[in-house]
């Protein structure tokens, strides 16, 4: 056998062992994790850890690379106090506003949406909320995103989280005793690509700090401005709110001039617009940065 020949047989050997070494776990998330979208839900009752498995498994995604970024309604932490914000696992997003300029970023990513059934329970079909999360799981593939849908009971949450046509798999997290060894540490999964469920046992915690008793909410906008993460929307809603060029240039430091400004407001439209054109078929018509005041050169 030519040297050629015998390197070709050990790359197929190497490759077949390296198939043989990987674990039904690492096989489970890229068959449901492995294509640009899905929706995936983990249910379970109280206090079962659901929220913890939510953010190990959006560790797991990361480490196989599956996923490159992750948000959730989450608030995460530097200290094992939760009195110091931390951004740099999981990026906090509460509400709609900030969703669209992160979710169009072009990268894999993952959105944790907890305590689902407060948000949006099913007997609120037509609430703003609920029709809002309607336009938006289309889009979840054009994002390139994975949206992992946190609740208590399935079938008081909103339906179009578990259509078929994006619903992929269910996580169930197994209630056990305080005492018994696999407290909180069992998990079954039920999805179309799986004929029968599955159970994951021993399944370590999260290493991400969050505090379990903080209530986790989702709106339509944040409360205040400041509480956006992104600058050009920022700007975009001081100068809805009536703030003049000038205030904003002074109120932000990266801005320079009035033209700065316009600049910024036009790339928070388009932000804005990549989200709420998806609420008609016809898409969006003109462009409304034309009617912006004019902008002295800087």
């Amino acid at each position: 056998m030519s040297e050629q020949m015998q390197g070709i047989v050990k790359n197929f050997a190497d490759a077949e062992k390296h198939l043989q070494a990987i674990s039904p776990w690492e096989t489970t998330l890229r068959k449901i994790y492995g294509g640009p979208a899905s929706v995936t839900t983990i249910k379970g009752e109280w206090k079962t850890g659901k929220t913890d498995f939510a953010l190990f498994l959006t560790e797991r995604l990361k480490e196989l690379g599956l996923i490159t970024r992750a948000a959730a309604n989450i608030q995460c932490f530097k200290d094992k106090d939760c009195t110091v914000r931390s951004d740099e696992d999981i990026t906090y997003i509460d509400n709609f506003a900030q969703l669209p300029p992160w979710l169009f970023t072009g990268y894999r990513k993952a959105m944790l949406y907890d305590e689902a059934i407060t948000s949006t329970p099913s007997r609120r079909a037509m609430s703003q909320l609920n029709t809002e999360w309607l336009k938006f799981i289309p889009e979840l593939s054009k994002g390139r995103c994975h949206l992992i849908v946190i609740t208590q009971e399935e079938s008081f949450t909103e339906k179009v989280f578990f259509h078929p046509t994006f619903h992929m798999a269910s996580w169930e997290k197994i209630a056990l005793g305080r005492n018994h060894p696999q407290f909180r540490k069992m998990v079954r999964l039920r999805g179309k690509e799986f004929p029968k469920p599955f159970v994951f046992r021993s399944l370590p915690p999260t290493k991400i700090i969050f505090d379990p008793y903080r209530s986790a909410t989702w709106k339509m906008a944040p409360d205040t401005v400041e509480n956006l993460n992104d600058d050009d929307l920022k700007i975009c809603f001081d100068y809805a709110n009536g703030v003049s060029y000038d205030q904003i240039v002074k109120k932000y430091s990266f801005l320079h001039c009035r033209r700065d400004v316009r600049d910024r407001i036009r790339r928070g439209i388009k932000k804005l617009r990549k989200f709420t054109s998806s609420e008609d078929s016809g898409g969006y018509k003109g462009d409304k940065t034309s009617e912006l005041p004019d902008a002295h050169a800087c």
